[in-house]
């Protein structure tokens, strides 16, 4: 195995497991997980989302848990991927790898599109959205010739 592709395996599964972390820690602490994000989208603490109506921070609450168990079940298929594929060196890995970048720009525009409270900063997942999806694309791109090479499995 070269080493672009050893290292580019170890960091990509980093970022697949610190996802599975957060998502675990979203449908388990809900709201309270992140309280950054309807600062940023709203510009109210959780208890002043809370306080002006239970029953929308209530499904607020749902879609979060929700939302973390997708993010955590990302983050499980990715290292899936990584383990079974991307390590031995297989194409579709590496193709499918791209998937991980893509859907986490994605969900960072759609956090600008909603757009950002007059005077908060983002909400905290869309500027990492935006950084771990350019790590990731660079340790892609760093293990291609790997992938593409001489001695690479298709």
């Amino acid at each position: 195995m070269t080493g672009s592709r050893w290292n580019g395996w170890w960091a990509l599964l980093a970022i697949a497991v610190l996802l599975l972390l957060f998502g675990v820690g979203d449908m388990a602490n809900g709201v309270a997980n992140d309280p950054g994000i309807p600062l940023g989208v709203t510009g109210m603490t959780p208890a002043q989302l809370e306080a002006e109506g239970p029953n929308a921070y209530r499904m607020y609450d749902l879609t979060l848990r929700s939302q973390g168990s997708s993010l955590a079940v990302v983050g499980g298929l990715m290292g899936a991927i990584l383990l079974f594929g991307f390590r031995r060196g297989q194409r579709w890995a590496w193709w499918t790898m791209w998937l991980l970048p893509a859907w986490m720009v994605s969900a960072s525009v759609v956090g600008l599109l909603i757009g950002v409270a007059p005077g908060q900063p983002p909400p905290p997942p869309v500027v990492s959205g935006f950084v771990l999806a350019i790590m990731s694309g660079v340790i892609l791109l760093a293990s291609a010739p790997s992938f593409f090479g001489d001695r690479a499995e298709t």
